[in-house]
């Protein structure tokens, strides 16, 4: 189903922004998202044999069952402009949708101070939890998968601890290049799941208390919902 807006009402995040800082002024701190890879909508597939790829979309490019994907650079320049706008309008910082390639993140960050953009980029870090959710996600979204993460999830699809257990050491690689990079401010999407977020807080030696015993508790009662997940029951 196509969304529509109601009558009257806000057709997308920049009237949002513009409502906000007209109606409120600096009452409120406004984040908007950002897409390293383009909006899911702004993705395209590439038809076979028929279309090739520059050199940067071929970067942020992403392949699932044998068809690829990409922001095309013409779409890109209208997503850049577009969040440009957002930040224009007053929003304070930028949160970006979950990737797992660290060199789309820093791309996308110089592309944002080339179109002018100053404000503080947040990544916004999707945990590796389980392989049917890392699967669903990832294709839903269209987010690049490296090769060699896309052959590791696959030798680990069966084995739920050892998976867990990769998806800290993952998350603390793609940490530390990100802190590296200096990224000041790092935001996990959790899920409800704190296993792993809590394992790499560990290892990155950031945790400011110690983790429980009932980790990913209600990790049975999650389910997929569209693009997210919520528990068994709620709507």
């Amino acid at each position: 189903d196509k969304w529509e807006a109601a009558e009257g009402g806000f057709t997308c995040a920049l009237d949002l922004v513009r409502y906000i800082r007209q109606h409120f002024g600096q009452d409120f701190g406004v984040a908007v998202a950002g897409y390293p890879e383009g909006h899911p909508n702004a993705i395209s597939e590439l038809k076979e044999g028929g279309e090739s790829m520059s050199e940067a979309e071929s970067k942020r490019s992403s392949s699932f069952d044998g068809i690829t994907y990409v922001c095309k650079d013409d779409d890109y320049k209208k997503e850049m402009d577009y969040l440009k706008e957002k930040v224009d309008a007053g929003a304070d910082v930028i949160i970006t949708q979950m990737f797992f390639d660290v060199d789309i993140f820093k791309q996308f960050v110089n592309d944002c101070r080339a179109w002018g953009i100053d404000c503080p980029i947040i990544p916004g870090l999707m945990c590796i939890n389980a392989y049917g959710g890392f699967r669903k996600m990832t294709k839903f979204c269209k987010t690049r998968v490296p090769d060699w993460l896309d052959q590791k999830m696959e030798s680990l699809k069966d084995d739920t601890d050892a998976l867990k257990k990769f998806g800290v050491e993952f998350g603390v690689k793609v940490c530390k290049e990100l802190i590296d990079f200096n990224t000041k401010v790092l935001h996990f999407y959790t899920l409800n799941l704190e296993k792993v977020v809590y394992g790499i807080m560990g290892e990155l030696d950031m945790l400011q208390e110690e983790a429980g015993d009932n980790l990913d508790a209600d990790a049975s009662t999650m389910v997929a919902v569209g693009s997210a997940w919520a528990r068994v029951g709620d709507t």
